[in-house]
């Protein structure tokens, strides 16, 4: 809670001016009214509609706390709804749990990602009754991120946005890192041939991700056809027909390796291997990505890729409200470290230990 006279202070103005804008005073000239207003907003703080006086004299609203405005979070392209959204359920806990530490509510709000004015951007933004926004989700355009930056509203990102993205402040799960983890693993296991799916590689989410897969393969001296690189939707379905697509060429292959770039996208591979009797994980292994609990209840259970995500939503949470107050005042990306869970789908043992290093997604930008 902010108090009248901690905005006085930031405004060059006594407290009662700030109470007589409070009440609506006409002693105040417009000029000071405006720069109290805007220093209210600043500090995430509304008027009340229906201030009074205390005992009838405007100085004791010296002391008195103004409401904060909650935080916000907006998730592009939630998979059915933010209720259903297996991912974010669990990143939006890890920020409430946060924000309900300190006393600070979030509110929730689902969007397409695309930019079509500004009638396009979600209502919290549009009403300016968030202090500010985390915002997550893919795809989203990069007109529609430029747009939510001109709302001039502090906010940080889950994932890496926009070309470069380093004017952004965001918590970032390492995707080169997991993709080189997914590869390595596939290789560890012995398979011979390799393929990739994920969603649309204009995404920097699976761009990463292929990424790092194929630097594991290179490593080896293996290179990865672009015709084993198959982009389709990132749930079920998309998995089930991606592999529809290529079965024909992995019947001519030896042992098959394929990272499938997300959990849900795994879960169709295997459904579709099964159907076609291939024996999972000795003709073919899967490697999914996010570790979601579905990953250990299908069978075979998803080797997988994990992002701790309860901690990327508690970290988005914490360095939104050191933005907020001041205690970080440049863009930071925050880079999330991943880590391999082994089960079924491929069901041998792995030479990486843990995590890897930075340097592996440093070396290769």
């Amino acid at each position: 809670m902010c108090t009248v006279r901690e905005i006085a202070k930031a405004a060059g103005v006594s407290p009662s001016t700030v109470s007589r804008v409070i009440n609506n005073s006409p002693k105040v000239t417009e000029k000071t009214r405006q720069k109290v207003i805007q220093v209210m907003q600043q500090y995430g703080y509304v008027l009340p509609r229906q201030a009074k006086t205390i005992n009838g004299t405007e100085e004791n609203f010296a002391g008195l706390s103004l409401p904060s405005l909650p935080l916000g979070c907006v998730i592009a392209n939630p998979t059915q709804s933010l209720a259903t959204d297996h991912f974010f359920v669990d990143v939006v806990g890890g920020a409430m749990n946060y924000l309900q530490s300190i006393g600070r509510q979030l509110i929730l709000e689902a969007t397409n990602g695309n930019f079509s004015g500004m009638s396009s951007l979600p209502a919290m933004l549009k009403e300016r009754s968030v202090q500010g926004l985390i915002v997550g989700g893919v795809p989203m355009t990069d007109d529609y991120i430029f747009a939510l930056l001109n709302t001039k509203i502090p906010s940080v990102f889950i994932g890496r946005y926009l070309q470069d993205g380093k004017e952004l402040t965001a918590v970032i799960p390492d995707n080169i890192i997991g993709g080189y983890i997914a590869g390595r693993h596939l290789l560890d296991c012995g398979y011979q041939d390799f393929f990739f799916m994920g969603g649309s590689l204009q995404v920097n989410t699976f761009r990463d991700r292929l990424e790092g897969f194929r630097r594991a393969l290179k490593e080896q001296g293996l290179l990865l056809a672009s015709e084993n690189i198959i982009e389709s939707d990132i749930n079920q379905d998309g998995g089930y027909l991606a592999m529809k697509k290529i079965f024909e060429k992995i019947q001519k292959k030896g042992r098959t390796g394929i990272f499938a770039s997300t959990d849900w996208m795994a879960g169709g591979v295997i459904r579709f291997l099964s159907e076609a009797g291939y024996n999972i994980p000795a003709e073919a292994g899967v490697v999914g990505y996010s570790d979601l609990e579905l990953s250990s209840h299908f069978f075979p259970s998803i080797t997988t890729v994990r992002i701790n995500r309860r901690t990327l939503g508690y970290l988005a949470a914490r360095t939104l409200v050191d933005v907020i107050t001041g205690r970080i005042t440049c863009p930071v990306q925050i880079y999330l470290q991943p880590s391999l869970v082994i089960r079924e789908s491929t069901g041998c043992s792995s030479s990486i230990k843990g995590d890897i290093k930075n340097e592996n997604r440093l070396n290769s930008d």
